[in-house]
């Protein structure tokens, strides 16, 4: 009797984790499509550089001190990676001045045709919208402003 009872029990136990198993799997199938949607809607240079009409560069200077003249104003930068996941990128837009630093918005179809992320010590030019600022506290507990450009368009120049 207390054999069967295990057995019913461990048998439910498995069940429950056999469920929770598949809605996880879903979980990572319905990712996998998204990114592969994101991915095939990707451009090449080219075809980026027929659409892309308007685009101005701003100093990071005029879009820290004056976010509200340049908000969603179509601009384009160049900088280095230094930290990057699958939604954002910290760029430095001046190597030896890390107050210069903006942050990137991004997500796989924003990327040049078979680039699938971007790594750390990428040179990149992005096209795209200045969002706003943001305010974060850096390691030294010092709060600092950085400016924050949605892409549309991320090109690695070198790799």
């Amino acid at each position: 009797m207390v054999k069967r009872v295990m057995f019913i029990l461990l048998f439910l136990f498995l069940c429950g984790a056999f469920v929770l198993n598949i809605d996880a799997f879903g979980a990572e199938v319905q990712r996998v499509k998204q990114d592969s949607h994101e991915m095939s809607s990707q451009l090449t240079e080219t075809e980026f550089k027929t659409k892309q009409d308007n685009y101005v560069y701003v100093s990071f200077d005029n879009l820290y001190e004056n976010p509200q003249i340049y908000k969603n104003t179509k601009i384009y930068q160049k900088g280095l990676v230094l930290k990057s996941d699958e939604n954002f990128a910290i760029v430095s837009l001046d190597r030896s001045d890390h107050s210069k630093d903006v942050k990137i918005s991004y997500d796989l179809s924003t990327l040049s045709k078979g680039i699938s992320r971007l790594e750390e010590g990428n040179e990149i030019q992005v096209f795209g919208k200045f969002y706003d600022v943001e305010n974060y506290t850096n390691d030294k507990g010092r709060m600092i402003t950085r400016p924050v450009i949605k892409a549309k368009f991320i090109q690695v120049i070198n790799s």
